[in-house]
């Protein structure tokens, strides 16, 4: 039933409702179960008794927009920007199956954390033994800070480029910095405020990429041909692998079961259905959202660098040399990144075109940092239950990943500074499975999903989808990383040895989490043995035993 009609009484209705989606943001900032071990409070919300309802939607917006941040990350955009310099508009039907593909594994990830009262790591730390779960927290940490390393890189690229040049790169890199009291002021406020704020930066890039298509406008019907026919280039094939790594990131898949634990929902069937469907319609609208942004970067390279592109050089020439030779040497032809897609757009478009660029840039960077946050304190309190403070827990993170992105930018430059993107892409498209397989072994399982565990065609679709992902992210690494290195080093280098037993024990650790059976058995949090099982109703219940 939709709440259309105004009832006597409507206006203290929407003013609490209100108030209960301000207490739930509120809760994201532990985002633990409420009650004894997960078992729900009794100021639980019902949901769906009457129906769908708008006004029930209401209450679960927010958190989607989190999530839908790492979509439009640095990263993303670089991917996207090479996709339409080198190939037009041809490989926008990857990015978009890329984006359907995310929305099914994000779907995953708020169905486990709303039927469960737990989110992934939780889960995680109940279901395997002491030293699997601290090794998947360590790579884990890992992850969060190779994902704030294009954060940081693109800032610094944004704040060069709004500066004119008169703010280098590496002090673009230290101005980073000064985010984090951003973030601590934020905070302070509540997370209604932070949603707020990044829901205003995702605006801001939305309007700057819509800008920049109309300055420089793309062909439309080969946009829709693009994305609706599919069709893939010659030496196309790691672009589009790219794109299709980018969609599933791996601290996302622990942020979105985080979040949606700030929205009391009853412990009953029809409730936690309906809270699925509303928290599943806001992640298809964020994501949609992100979808079309990235979708604008690529149509704007497309249109912009696309008719100027050099294969033997793979670099944009400048419109006032539309021809190229094969050499290394020409003055007018840039390659394309973050740093000099501003350039070129200024060039090719117009001084606005790369001023809209810029400000985009530095607001997907900051943006992107305070989903890395949050995604980082779940982490940590989920694996090990230890908490930080959240602007300790930005400091920190961030810290960790000026270093690196400051030597890199003094010695090496914007190039150096772009490869570091790469890398940091490919530690997270190698931590991809450590945080994709447990989360469909949960999924489908009866003993942690109840009724609501996947069914036989939804499990068959994901676990397809996700060996997709896993293959591309793997091709991906091995040929940015392994092949290259073995064509420079060959086989009887001591890197080698290095890659092979690393390679062994990854392999091992990945066939340990697929072979492992969800175990019906796990520890609480203060150690109480606790079995779940589904009840008479199909709801997942906590069955509290006394210690062994």
């Amino acid at each position: 039933m939709v709440d259309g009609a105004r009832q006597p009484g409507g206006g203290g209705e929407e003013r609490a409702g209100e108030q209960e989606r301000e207490d739930g943001d509120r809760g994201l900032e532990t985002a633990e179960p409420r009650g004894k071990h997960g078992e729900g409070d009794e100021d639980d919300e019902r949901f769906g008794s009457n129906g769908f309802s708008f006004r029930e939607l209401w209450r679960f917006t927010g958190p989607a927009w989190l999530v839908s941040i790492a979509y439009l990350d640095p990263g993303n955009l670089e991917t996207d920007l090479q996709a339409g310099a080198q190939f037009g508009y041809s490989l926008s039907w990857v990015l978009l199956w890329s984006s359907i593909l995310g929305l099914v594994i994000q779907v995953l990830s708020l169905r486990l954390g709303i039927v469960t009262h737990r989110h992934l790591a939780q889960l995680c730390r109940y279901e395997y033994p002491p030293f699997v779960r601290y090794v998947l927290w360590v790579l884990s940490e890992l992850m969060i800070v190779a994902s704030d390393v294009p954060e940081v890189i693109g800032t610094a690229f944004a704040i060069q480029l709004l500066s004119k040049g008169m703010i280098p790169l590496w002090g673009g890199v230290l101005t980073c910095a000064a985010s984090t009291l951003v973030f601590l002021t934020l905070s302070y406020l509540g997370l209604s405020y932070l949603t707020a704020f990044v829901g205003g930066l995702v605006g801001i890039m939305s309007f700057c990429f819509v800008a920049e298509c109309f300055l420089s406008p793309p062909d439309g019907w080969s946009s829709v041909v693009g994305a609706a026919v599919p069709n893939l280039p010659a030496g196309s094939e790691m672009i589009a692998v790219g794109l299709l790594g980018a969609v599933a990131m791996p601290h996302n898949l622990f942020l979105q079961s985080a979040l949606v634990l700030s929205r009391k929902t009853k412990r009953e069937k029809t409730s936690i259905r309906f809270a699925c469907i509303y928290t599943t319609i806001e992640t298809a609208f964020a994501l949609g959202v992100s979808f079309l942004v990235n979708w604008s970067v690529l149509l704007v390279a497309a249109s912009s660098f696309s008719p100027y592109w050099c294969s033997p050089v793979q670099e944009v020439c400048e419109v006032n040399t539309p021809e190229c030779k094969e050499t290394n040497n020409l003055e007018n032809c840039f390659p394309v990144g973050l740093e000099t897609a501003g350039k070129l757009l200024q060039t090719t478009v117009g001084e606005k075109a790369g001023i809209f660029w810029a400000v985009a840039l530095l607001a997907s960077g900051q943006s992107s940092t305070i989903t890395g946050t949050y995604a980082g304190q779940f982490v940590m309190e989920g694996f090990v239950e230890m908490s930080l403070p959240l602007w300790l827990r930005n400091l920190v993170s961030r810290g960790i990943a000026i270093v690196p992105s400051l030597c890199v930018s003094i010695i090496a430059g914007p190039r150096g500074a772009n490869d570091l993107c790469v890398i940091a892409s490919i530690v997270l498209a190698l931590h991809l499975p450590l945080a994709l397989i447990p989360l469909l072994k949960f999924t489908d399982s009866r003993e942690r999903m109840g009724d609501h565990r996947n069914s036989r065609m939804l499990s068959g679709v994901s676990w397809m989808l996700a060996l997709m992902v896993i293959a591309a992210n793997s091709s991906l690494t091995w040929n940015t990383v392994i092949d290259p290195m073995l064509q420079e080093d060959g086989y009887n280098s001591w890197k080698f040895v290095v890659v092979v037993i690393i390679a062994a024990l990854y392999i091992a650790l990945l066939g340990y989490l697929i072979c492992r059976p969800v175990q019906k058995r796990t520890e609480g949090t203060h150690g109480t043995p606790v079995i779940m099982h589904a009840n008479g109703s199909g709801m997942l219940q906590p069955l509290m035993l006394d210690a062994a």
